[in-house]
């Protein structure tokens, strides 16, 4: 039976209703504008205790003498010096509910971005567990040159990231695939650089040439496989059966793995960052400090130097880096693959806490936190939520007063290798112990991805369109209605206050049958497409695609070369699952993407590809084949030409892969044999 699409529907039918067109735009409801005025929060910032504006006026004095001492020559160090940290080293470990007893690596270990500073195929990351006698924050076979950063992106420049070819073994092996299940072989007969074999999937399709497959074949299978790796070994579904906005959880790996989340982040690379790029106080750093109750934020106004950031830190002051996906590759791509797996904006924040300190207030967050300990150690209290309308807020929490919050439901110390979980609303402080500093990256999701907000963008729209279709929308209220209605009515039992309630329940069943429900969600998504980070492309990939390939420069013909055309027989695939969003408004459709997105929170404005409406089923049809490629003459419409355009349009975009790298061209057509330069 001919598959007909989503879109064909469309063709025949008039305009949209004016609330579906409102809908479509993303015009919002003076209700939503009054939310955003509460404080439009950052998740790409991990968005963890912002600074409220209350206690900025309160430290301005404090701040400013201390700012001044700096300024006449003095060090600010001198105002924290001298005062006793005693150790938050907690006497004795009890058994906790929130602790998986079970979380032991069993020989596998997240090893993120050993030596090229890139991850290939995520099955990659996993290698079989390695013992070592170098410090816990490095592991054995890590070769990065010393006195140079390891996780900035200029010391890898010039280094290829194209997939090694992956060797394939016998069946006895497979059972390394999954990071669930522990290696069988003893650990001295490991060799340093096992890989794990790539797994057997993909279509028929595939091209021969290992080197030439892009690293991420299915973007959402491959951004679960890192979602399982961080939270290894507890399984998915007992995850999020058991814990995911519900409790905390504690992954304790540091015994067996302590360079488990190794590869993300160092304290090095944030030295690197402050020295090469320009940070600036507030918008992409904090320097905070808590101590006697007192959370105080001591940003200058313009550019973090080094100097002055790490002078701040050794006057026991903590540091936050607040979007490090603009200068870390690494955490840039562990960002956009984990919001593959989530549908929402996944950010992030760095945390370097000196030793015997504490940066901020106990307080609570609006979204997931997922708490990866990277360096040194770090002790954790967690509290309940005091109050039903705290569990899974919509904001976060100013600071809380610790006397208020009675005993905390978890107690414990993370170290190197560690993992901490805790929903959206659960109470939390932290403090490094008083013999290391303490360096975390939290990662978090699931800001305002509620059902509230999916029903804030539905049922305005569903009000107006069901109010001109419903002429009984259209009818006044009862003449009696302020005698029967109201709370001073509400315990009356009329016949009259009887016929509006039941009036009022027919009524939102007209509006429910209205309702957008598909277009709500098509706006929901399009806000992801507009708040997620773009893909980080391997080599492989960008040679098939428009990010590497193509007409270019030849300085010794003095002449534009290598031109590529798409033919009939191009096999392609969308570039990433999560990388587009097709919209209908009104007769238009628009294909918003993340490719031309920044590495800064909304930093452009939406971008989208309009295309005509009789083209919409071949871009459905492209979103429902992936992650298989299809040739262009399969596209389900009738014009072959057509359907070269409407792939062109796409690929020039950088929306879409080529199965193999096109063959470059002359301008004459003929095949250029010579490799451009």
């Amino acid at each position: 039976m001919k598959k007909m699409s989503a879109f064909s529907v469309f063709s025949g039918k008039s305009k949209r209703t004016k609330a579906m067109t409102e809908l479509e735009h993303g015009k919002e409801t003076p209700d939503m504008d009054e939310n955003k005025s509460r404080g439009k929060s950052n998740l790409r910032r991990a968005d963890s205790t912002p600074t409220v504006p209350g206690d900025l006026k309160k430290e301005s004095g404090t701040k400013g003498k201390k700012i001044l001492k700096v300024l006449k020559g003095g060090s600010l160090r001198s105002t924290f010096r001298g005062k006793g940290r005693p150790s938050i080293l907690p006497e004795g470990q009890v058994p906790s509910p929130y602790i998986a007893n079970d979380a032991v690596s069993n020989g596998i270990e997240l090893t993120a971005l050993k030596k090229n500073g890139d991850f290939g195929s995520i099955t990659s990351m996993i290698s079989v567990d390695k013992k070592t006698k170098n410090s816990p924050n490095k592991s054995k076979d890590d070769d990065r040159p010393k006195g140079k950063s390891p996780a900035s992106p200029r010391n890898q420049k010039g280094k290829s990231q194209v997939t090694p070819r992956v060797t394939r073994t016998s069946p006895t092996k497979r059972h390394l695939e999954s990071p669930d299940v522990p290696s069988k072989k003893k650990k001295k007969d490991v060799e340093p650089e096992e890989q794990l074999e790539e797994p057997e999937e993909g279509p028929s399709t595939k091209p021969e040439s290992a080197s030439r497959l892009p690293y991420m074949f299915d973007s959402s299978k491959e951004a679960k496989k890192l979602f399982e790796c961080i939270i290894n070994p507890v399984k998915l579904d007992r995850f999020f059966a058991e814990f995911w906005e519900r409790k905390p959880l504690l992954i304790q790996r540091y015994k067996l793995t302590p360079y488990y989340n190794d590869g993300w982040f160092s304290t090095a690379e944030l030295d690197h960052i402050l020295r090469q790029e320009n940070i600036q106080y507030s918008v992409n750093l904090d320097v905070t400090s808590y101590e006697n109750g007192k959370r105080e934020t001591h940003n200058p106004i313009g550019r973090a130097y080094a100097p002055v950031v790490w002078d701040y830190y050794q006057s026991g002051c903590s540091l936050r880096l607040l979007n490090p996906q603009t200068y870390s590759r690494r955490v840039w791509k562990l960002l956009s693959v984990l919001q593959e797996y989530f549908g929402c904006c996944v950010g992030a924040n760095i945390y370097l806490t000196p030793p015997g300190t504490q940066g901020f207030a106990p307080h609570y967050d609006d979204i997931e936190a997922f708490i990866l300990q990277l360096e040194g150690r770090k002790n954790w209290k967690l509290y309940a939520t005091r109050t039903g309308s705290e569990k899974l807020p919509r904001f976060s929490s100013e600071n809380l007063n610790e006397a208020d919050l009675g005993e905390p439901i978890l107690n414990r110390v993370l170290e190197a290798g560690d993992l901490l979980y805790f929903p959206r609303g659960t109470i939390h402080q932290a403090s490094a112990l008083e013999d290391s500093h303490s360096l975390h990256i939290t990662v978090s999701c699931y800001q305002k991805n509620s059902w509230f907000d999916f029903f804030e963008k539905l049922l305005p729209r569903a009000l107006q369109i069901a109010y001109e279709e419903d002429v009984e929308l259209r009818k006044g209220v009862p003449l009696n209605y302020l005698q029967n209605m109201g709370v001073v009515n509400s315990d009356k039992e009329t016949p009259e206050r009887k016929m509006i309630l039941n009036k009022v329940e027919k009524l939102m069943t007209s509006i429910f049958k209205n309702a957008p429900i598909d277009a709500a969600f098509d706006q929901m998504g399009r806000g992801f497409i507009h708040d997620s980070l773009p893909p980080v492309l391997s080599e492989s990939e960008k040679s098939c695609s428009i990010h590497g390939t193509g007409e270019r420069w030849d300085s010794k013909r003095n002449q534009v070369t290598s031109m590529v055309e798409i033919e009939p027989d191009s096999m392609v695939k969308i570039i990433r699952q999560g990388a587009l969003r097709l919209v209908l408004e009104e007769d238009q459709v628009h294909v918003y993407h993340n490719l031309e997105n920044s590495r800064i929170y909304q930093g452009v404005e939406p971008q989208f590809v309009d295309i005509p409406l009789e083209a919409a089923p071949a871009v459905e049809f492209l979103i429902h084949s992936y992650p298989e490629y299809i040739s262009v003459d399969s596209l389900p419409l009738e014009d072959i030409q057509l359907k070269i355009d409407i792939i062109t349009a796409l690929y020039e975009k950088g929306l879409l892969l080529t199965q193999e790298p096109l063959e470059p061209l002359y301008e004459d057509g003929s095949v250029d044999d010579e490799k451009p330069e």
